[in-house]
């Protein structure tokens, strides 16, 4: 909406949706970021899968949820969802200063960078890559 009153009266050039055409309507944005010497392509995310990440920095999941983040949101040059729990291993070997700036575009794009950041803290881990999360 943007910010004006409404008349209860939409302008004769304007479609109103119905609920099946909203939820037919694709809605996945994209955004390239260069990082590591080439294009990293990421995609918005459903709302189930936000919900899912906010809610699962608790306990011990809160030190891989930003790179639990950037697996579900990665895509290839089509669109095509490409990251796999198999990659985390992988992710959490990279540079935490890279990690951290692919998490805030993700976090862009689906419109949730402030909030987001707030519930996170920390998007790589509690701890420095490779260093001792009590130290």
């Amino acid at each position: 909406m943007e910010g004006k009153a409404e008349t209860g009266k939409v302008p004769e050039d304007e479609k109103v949706l119905s609920v099946e055409e909203m939820l037919a309507a694709p809605d996945t944005r994209f955004h390239s970021v260069k990082l590591w010497g080439g294009i990293v392509r990421i995609g918005s995310l459903e709302a189930g899968d936000m919900l899912d990440f906010i809610e699962s920095n608790e306990g011990p999941a809160k030190r891989t949820a930003g790179l639990r983040l950037i697996i579900r949101s990665l895509v290839d040059d089509r669109g095509v969802r490409i990251g796999t729990d198999k990659h985390l291993e992988g992710f959490k070997k990279k540079n935490a200063q890279d990690i951290n700036t692919l998490v805030g575009e993700i976090l862009k794009l689906n419109g949730m960078d402030e909030a987001a950041r707030k519930v996170l803290g920390n998007a790589s881990s509690e701890a420095p890559i490779g260093g001792s999360p009590t130290a």
